[in-house]
């Protein structure tokens, strides 16, 4: 490699406006296209459709299981187990336990009485909905044997939740069992309700099993046996599934739903009985293994603190390129790698051993450190950390430097092969990756005509400060900003900034923290950058001296929202502090991407999250949200409307004071349209098609040409107030009925029948040629239900 010296300012002896001169010594990533795994099916030569409708069943079966609030239940939980864990690993409850199987089993008898409430609950589940034959049930009977039970069970605060998602998800498979039993095709047409339910109840409970573990361990981006079993039932999946590597930061909880839908679907499509007992068995044993998939986050983090130790304790003019090159495996496994030849991510750790350690030897060796370190401090690194000692200071110069090693290799592994193959390419992007990840990570250590010359290689112009990896002493959890500064947030700004599933900021504060709408807030902004492994939980718990934030009921991940380039610009006056963010990673605060930034607003006189009174207090409150479903098989489109408490109680009262039904309905339009918006937008959308399984439908959103999105989503908006005007003027009584209801909000839920769109969408698809409708919206007159609460599906 030729001198790096003469091409980077970060390694130029010039570089630095302190300290003396040392001894001598990105592309986006790879994005396949969306490809259902029915493509194929649908498309050959003659362009004739041949379609394996027991395939298209089945997966339609698996969009209709899949629920929302199951996941954020499986999250909660989860999360519960690893603060547990993280309890009993520092010593906090007494006896130290490390040992993650040891810790799992303590879990497991810590949860023992949920496990049986869960049990008994299906049980009784069970009991109410008799013996009667699936094949002599109707729709009806079966609707009304399961609602009868659900409305009279009564489960703990801890359980509702939980058994909320698994009860949807047993009437669901109730239904379906029903109407392949009236077929005669499957297993289940020997079955009665009851039976079938218990069959499904050691199903649940391993549900329940993988959520504890889960809060364990790193829940990794494919599961085996869930990817072995959907390549059996849909052959073609293989063929299309990503890469298992992934950029994601927080184990994706998401897929132990998708698994227990498997599961679940498995049960009601089996051939035979035994088929049916062996997939429940064989997902039961998965859940009571001792054996615990790999972690590579807790070997990633012990590989970066080896490697912090080393850089701390280096001499200078001392070669590290040994130690580098043995941390860089440790990255690797977490980076969407394509590398595709044997023995090439050992490779690659060498070449990229070689080229990054000469980048960093300007920050390496005892007198090399002290100008960075010295950098550090200036930069605030004592406002993150009270109490630092020199050798914190140190390591934490030793830390930053190891964090631009790893945020290099990131940047280049997200390159195409043909680069990481090529060693007289890729060197020039290792320089490059390294200049970004520098200007990312360290203070500005350059001088002031470098940065006129390179602005690229400023973040920010006004705070000047660093991202400090924390804790300071042991495992680092995640990254924090050592400026914190105070700021006033107009009703405008609040409005216009986007938090999680594209809801505006204003919706989610004024309904959290209980703040009157349209008043200005008083803040401090803490920022916060994404290890891999971190969760918001974790860095709600990490930083746990900051008000607002924490909480035993995790309610503090409520409070983080996306540090994206718009929300910084309107939140600080600096964009390049945020970072561009994968839409899945905007789409929920369970998922987390590497890198991808945060921030929590302290919020001056509010102590913290409002918590849900008609939920015991244990959840935060909910800001309305909408929800679109569309159901292919049946031709629909369902919207719901959740009114949070506040929203609700408002038009309530608007409602007994008797004003004109226009006036109550004119502020929910706009309301209506954002959240519509941000439904479709693939944070709140759920498909039942035969050819889309769940985890596919924000990549099956982008392949519906832009006209028809819009069309449906004009057609998704009239329906809804078309659905309010109708519940404002002919049912306002059971609208006032449902806000007096104890439980928090209320939801409405409007079905258009046959929409003309969605032969639109089902083209699009399913790759056939499709009709446009041209300005045709309106379909049959929604039929409109009102609830109390967040429901009914």
């Amino acid at each position: 490699m030729s001198d790096p010296n003469s091409r980077s300012p970060f390694i130029a002896a010039t570089s630095f406006e302190i300290g003396e001169e040392p001894p001598t010594a990105r592309t986006d990533p790879l994005a396949p296209a969306f490809a259902s795994p029915f493509v194929r099916s649908y498309r050959v030569e003659n362009e004739s459709r041949v379609v394996d409708p027991e395939a298209e069943e089945y997966t339609a079966f698996l969009g209709e299981l899949y629920d929302e609030e199951l996941n954020e239940a499986l999250f909660e939980l989860a999360g519960e187990a690893a603060r547990e864990f993280d309890g009993t690993a520092s010593g906090e409850h007494g006896t130290v336990v490390t040992d993650r199987d040891e810790a799992r089993h303590r879990l497991e008898a810590r949860y023992a009485p949920l496990l049986r409430e869960l049990e008994e609950a299906i049980d009784a589940l069970a009991d109410a909905a008799g013996d009667r034959p699936l094949q002599s049930l109707s729709e009806a009977e079966v609707e009304e044997a399961l609602e009868t039970y659900q409305r009279a069970v009564s489960v703990s605060p801890a359980l509702e939740h939980l058994f909320g998602g698994i009860g949807k998800a047993l009437k669901k498979a109730a239904h379906k069992a029903v109407g392949l039993a009236k077929r005669g095709v499957k297993a289940v047409a020997r079955y009665t309700l009851g039976a079938l339910l218990r069959r499904l109840k050691p199903v649940a409970t391993a549900l329940l099993k993988q959520a504890l573990t889960a809060g364990l361990k790193w829940v990794p981006p494919e599961m085996r046996p869930y990817a072995e079993q959907l390549a059996r039932r849909l052959p073609l999946l293989a063929e299309t599934e990503e890469s298992s590597a992934t950029d994601d930061a927080t184990g994706d909880v998401c897929r132990l739903q998708e698994e227990f839908d498997l599961r679940v679907a498995e049960a009601v499509f089996a051939d035979s009985e035994a088929a049916m007992e062996f997939e429940a068995s064989a997902y039961t044993r998965q859940a009571e293994s001792p054996a615990l998939w790999p972690d590579p986050v807790e070997e990633l983090g012990r590989a970066r603190e080896r490697l912090v130790s080393r850089l701390a304790e280096a001499e200078d003019g001392e070669d590290v390129t040994p130690e580098v090159e043995a941390f860089l495996p440790a990255v690797l496994p977490l980076l969407r790698l394509g590398l595709k030849v044997t023995g090439g991510r050992a490779a690659l750790a060498a070449t990229l051993a070689r080229f990054v350690t000469p980048l960093i030897g300007r920050f390496v060796g005892k007198t090399a450190a002290q100008p960075l370190s010295r950098a550090l401090v200036e930069a605030g690194l004592r406002l993150v950390q009270l109490e630092v000692t020199p050798q914190d200071e140190q390591r934490a110069t030793a830390t930053a430097v190891a964090a631009v090693v790893e945020d290099t290799v990131r940047k280049v592994g997200a390159l195409p092969e043909r680069i990481l193959a090529q060693e007289a390419l890729l060197e020039g992007f290792v320089l490059e990756a390294f200049e970004q990840a520098a200007a990312g990570s360290l203070p500005q250590i350059l001088t002031e005509e470098t940065y006129l010359g390179r602005p690229e290689l400023r973040q920010d112009l006004t705070l000047r400060g660093a991202w400090v990896a924390l804790p300071l002493r042991g495992v680092k959890r995640y990254r924090k900003y050592t400026r914190m500064p105070w700021i006033n947030l107009s009703p405008y700004q609040v409005a216009h900034i986007r938090t999680f599933r594209g809801l505006p900021l204003d919706s989610v504060l004024h309904q959290r923290l209980g703040l009157p709408p349209g008043s200005e807030l008083r803040a401090r902004v803490h920022l916060y950058e994404v290890l891999p492994g971190t969760s918001v939980a974790a860095i709600a718990q990490g930083d746990h001296g900051v008000p607002g934030l924490a909480g035993l009921d995790g309610s503090g991940r409520t409070q983080l929202h996306p540090l994206t380039p718009e929300a910084a610009g309107l939140l600080l006056g600096e964009p390049a502090l945020g970072v561009a963010t994968d839409p899945r990673h905007l789409a929920s605060p369970r998922l987390l991407g590497v890198g991808q930034r945060l921030y929590h607003l302290e919020v001056a006189n509010v102590p913290g999250p409002r918590m849900n009174p008609m939920a015991g207090g244990r959840s935060p409150a909910r800001p309305s949200q909408a929800t679109v479903t569309l159901r292919f098989p049946d031709d629909a489109v369902v919207a719901e409307l959740y009114l949070s408490e506040a929203d609700a109680q408002g038009m309530a009262a608007r409602l007994r004071r008797a004003e004109p039904v226009g006036r109550v309905l004119a502020p929910l339009v706009p309301l209506v349209r954002q959240r519509v918006g941000a439904a479709l937008d693939g944070h709140r959308l759920r498909l039942v098609h035969g050819s889309v399984l769940p985890r596919q439908v924000p990549a099956a959103l982008r392949r519906v040409p832009a006209a028809t999105v819009a069309r449906l989503s004009r057609t998704v908006e009239n329906g809804l107030v078309d659905g309010l005007g109708t519940v404002l003027k002919d049912h306002r009584d059971a609208l006032l009925t449902a806000t007096e209801a104890p439980v928090d909000g209320v939801t409405v839920r409007v079905s258009l029948g046959s929409p003309p769109v969605m032969s639109e969408l089902r083209a699009a698809l399913t790759h056939s040629p499709g009709t446009v409708r041209g300005a045709v919206l309106q379909g049959p007159s929604p039929n409109v239900t009102v609830v109390a609460g967040h429901g009914p599906e």
